[in-house]
């Protein structure tokens, strides 16, 4: 738990990483409930766009704000997109696993609601996710 504190909560990037999530959260997540609940496109679909425009939005401000990281696009942006897919296959594929789960119950009679709150834990976790990877993967300082 030391360590997790020391190198997890006490540590600047982490708010940094927070407030630059805030925006791609505008960014991201709001980009996939427009794509799914206003232009009705599928789960896979929405969640898939609206996080691609997220993780453009996050290499650039995570690249020079949070990480400042002076290592050329070449040998980050694979790294970047690497973590970013991981992250969102394991994330979303959870939250897609817990809304099966909430059908499968009985306990989906909320249809959208429990979508949406499936999209909102996987976003979550994928933000958690994210940050590991990156700190630690990505822009790992030398």
């Amino acid at each position: 738990m030391n360590w997790f504190k020391q190198r997890i909560l006490d540590n600047s990037t982490l708010l940094k990483f927070l407030l630059v999530g805030v925006l791609n959260t505008m960014v991201g997540l709001g980009s996939i409930f427009i794509l799914y609940n206003t232009l009705h496109f599928n789960y896979w679909i929405s969640t898939s766009l609206g996080n691609i425009l997220g993780i453009i939005c996050s290499y650039i401000l995570n690249k020079s704000f949070t990480f400042q990281s002076k290592k050329s696009a070449n040998k980050t942006i694979w790294k970047f997109i690497l973590v970013s897919i991981v992250c969102y296959l394991f994330s979303y594929y959870l939250g897609h696993l817990f809304n099966i789960f909430m059908h499968t119950n009985d306990l989906g009679s909320k249809n959208k609601l429990i979508e949406n709150t499936s999209i909102f834990v996987a976003s979550v976790l994928y933000t958690l996710c994210n940050y590991i990877g990156h700190k630690y993967f990505t822009f790992k300082k030398d």
